[in-house]
């Protein structure tokens, strides 16, 4: 803070004698005096400003209205400051209700997904049993009908020898009642 030393002008008439153009004229003029005091502890050669307290009254005066001027426009700027810091908390507030609500989707979403994949891969196992057991399937398919084109052969042969057997045993069958029939005929004809 500024200190102030207050002190009080003192004026006296000066007179001094001059010789100009041969003649001793005396000239008169004030002079001024401001007395310090040893506790205002001023340096040798130190400059100092002097103010009248006129003008020091009207310094602080619009020093003051400054002043007050300033505070105003700071309590002004407090004002909307105080506003906005509202208006920033309720979208920091609607912010974080949106951000937990998005936490919260994304980690159902992403349980959504670890079931999905859990899912895909017990999928894939068990497509994978199925396929190994389509495959065993296939391949005893392709063995019985192996055994099938086997057994349908052999079956053909059977067939084609017991039609043999047939036709020689309808042939024999004809010619022995061919044969009775002829001796029948005979004996009848006896």
């Amino acid at each position: 803070m500024v200190e102030l030393i207050k002190s009080t002008v003192k004026c006296y008439k000066k007179k001094t004698k001059k010789m100009v153009a041969g003649k001793k004229k005396t000239y008169q003029y004030n002079q001024y005096q401001i007395p310090l005091r040893k506790s205002d502890n001023l340096k040798c050669e130190e400059e100092v400003l002097v103010i009248p307290q006129s003008q020091f009254d009207g310094l602080i005066e619009d020093e003051v209205e400054s002043q007050l001027g300033e505070l105003d426009q700071q309590q002004r700027a407090v004002t909307e400051y105080e506003k906005e810091l509202a208006e920033l908390e309720w979208k920091h507030g609607e912010l974080s209700r949106s951000y937990k609500a998005i936490v919260t989707k994304n980690a159902k979403t992403n349980k959504r997904l670890r079931v999905g994949e859990e899912k895909i891969v017990s999928l894939e196992r068990e497509n994978q049993n199925l396929l190994s057991r389509l495959q065993r399937l296939n391949q005893e398919y392709d063995n019985l009908k192996n055994e099938n084109e086997a057994l349908l052969k052999r079956y053909n042969l059977i067939e084609d020898e017991t039609n043999l057997k047939k036709d020689q045993d309808l042939w024999t069958a004809l010619r022995s009642r061919l044969t009775k029939k002829e001796v029948k005929d005979e004996k009848l004809d006896d």
